[in-house]
C-alpha cells in the first residue's frame, strides 16, 4: 500500500513539473510570437507535445517522458504548425466574434417573445462551440487537415461521441473553475493542464489511437 502511495505521488510530482515546464514554454513562445502571432501555434505545439507524450505512454508505459530536448521539440512543432495553427486560431475567433455579436444584439434589442428562445439557441452555440474549442487542437496535432476540416471533425466528433465530448468539456470545466476558486494555479498550469486533460480524454477514448496512414498527421 505503502509502496502504491510513493508511486502515485512520485507520477503526479513528474506530471505537475511536466506541466510547469510546458506552460513556461507556451508562455515563451508565444512571446516569441509577438503574443497575436504567437498563441496559436503555441498552443498547437502543447498539444502536439502532450500527443507524444501520450504515445510514449502507451509504447512505455514504466518510463516517464525525458524533459531533456522538451524545449527543442516544442520549437520544432512552433515552427511547423505556425501557418496552420494561425489560420485555425483565426477561424475560432471569428467564430467567437460572430456568437458574441449576435449575444449582444439579442440582449439589446426588443424582439419580443423571440428573444428569450434566441437567447437559449445562442447559449447551446456557445457551449457547443467551447467543446468543439477544446477538441479540436488535439485533433489538430494528430490529423493533417486544414482548419475548415478540422471543425467539420471536431463538430462530427461530439455529435457522434457525445459522452467523449461532454467528458472532455467537462474535465476542461472543471479545471477552470479550480482556476477561478484557486487563481494562483493559473501561473502554475496555465493552458497545460487543460490540454493534458482534453488530450488524455480523447486518447483514453480510442478516436487517437494510430490512425491509418491517409488520416494520421504529422
Amino acid at each position: 500500500m505503502r509502496a502504491t502511495f510513493l508511486d502515485w505521488y512520485q507520477r503526479l510530482g513528474r506530471l505537475g513539473l511536466r506541466l510547469l515546464c510546458l506552460h513556461l514554454l507556451w508562455l515563451a513562445w508565444t512571446l516569441r510570437g509577438a503574443v497575436v502571432l504567437g498563441a496559436f501555434p503555441a498552443t498547437a505545439a502543447l498539444h502536439a507535445v502532450l500527443r507524444e507524450d501520450a504515445r510514449h505512454a502507451i509504447a512505455r508505459p514504466d518510463e516517464p517522458p525525458a524533459l531533456a530536448g522538451l524545449r527543442a521539440a516544442f520549437g520544432a512543432h512552433w515552427k511547423r504548425e505556425f501557418a496552420p495553427a494561425n489560420r485555425l486560431g483565426l477561424l475560432l475567433a471569428l467564430c467567437w466574434a460572430v456568437l458574441v455579436l449576435d449575444r449582444r444584439v439579442v440582449e439589446h434589442l426588443d424582439l419580443g417573445g423571440l428573444g428569450p428562445v434566441l437567447a437559449g439557441g445562442l447559449t447551446v452555440a456557445g457551449v457547443l462551440l467551447g467543446v468543439v474549442t477544446v477538441l479540436v487542437w488535439p485533433l489538430q496535432a494528430h490529423f493533417a487537415e486544414g482548419a475548415g476540416a478540422l471543425l467539420r471533425r471536431a463538430l462530427v466528433l461530439t455529435a457522434a461521441r457525445p459522452l467523449t465530448a461532454v467528458l472532455a468539456g467537462a474535465g476542461v470545466g472543471v479545471l477552470l473553475c479550480a482556476y477561478y476558486l484557486l487563481p494562483g494555479l493559473v501561473p502554475v498550469f496555465g493552458l497545460a493542464a487543460p490540454a493534458a486533460v482534453a488530450t488524455a480524454v480523447l486518447w483514453r477514448s480510442g478516436l487517437l489511437a494510430p490512425a491509418p496512414v491517409a488520416a494520421s498527421a504529422h
